[in-house]
């Protein structure tokens, strides 16, 4: 008999957050869904230093919103254009937030974002939203994503 391994074991994940409670909580989260290797930034800017220079792209991003030097759709479309060398354009990248607006929502989809999470994280839904987000699946569209406005601030 074959044991069916745990879908999210072999991903490689990163959580972005400038918060670090926030940030070893969503890492500790993924952990429980059965994710083994987390790293950690604590803005966009870090995080796009470490996406750059890992030998191995990143499966998934789960990165906050509101953050100072980079916030997390800088991040996601700096991603979607191609601007992270080693990075899929299409990566998985799951947005985390406190306060969903109209405006973000539209900005993140506009952005193929994969899906979002509510801090606090309910865990109970957390491993749904990443499966979720892991099926889907959007097409590269750099030049479209590109031309999307992304306030510095949130």
């Amino acid at each position: 008999m074959r044991l069916i391994e745990d879908p999210l074991a072999q991903l490689l994940c990163m959580v972005v957050d400038d918060d670090a409670e926030h940030c070893k909580h969503l890492a500790a989260n993924l952990k429980k869904v059965g994710v083994k290797q987390v790293l950690s930034a604590a803005c966009g800017q870090e995080a796009l230093g470490i996406l750059t220079a890992q030998p191995r792209p990143v499966d998934l991003i789960l990165a906050d919103v509101q953050m100072p030097n980079g916030n997390g759709l800088q991040l996601l479309q700096a991603l979607r254009v191609g601007n992270i060398k080693g990075m899929r354009m299409n990566s998985t990248f799951v947005l985390a937030t406190a306060s969903a607006t109209v405006g973000l929502i539209q900005t993140a989809s506009s952005l193929d974002a994969n899906g979002f999470v509510v801090k606090p994280v309910n865990a109970d839904k957390f491993e749904a939203t990443i499966l979720k987000a892991r099926r889907t699946v959007f097409p590269p569209s750099p030049h479209r994503h590109a031309e999307i406005y992304i306030p510095d601030e949130i």
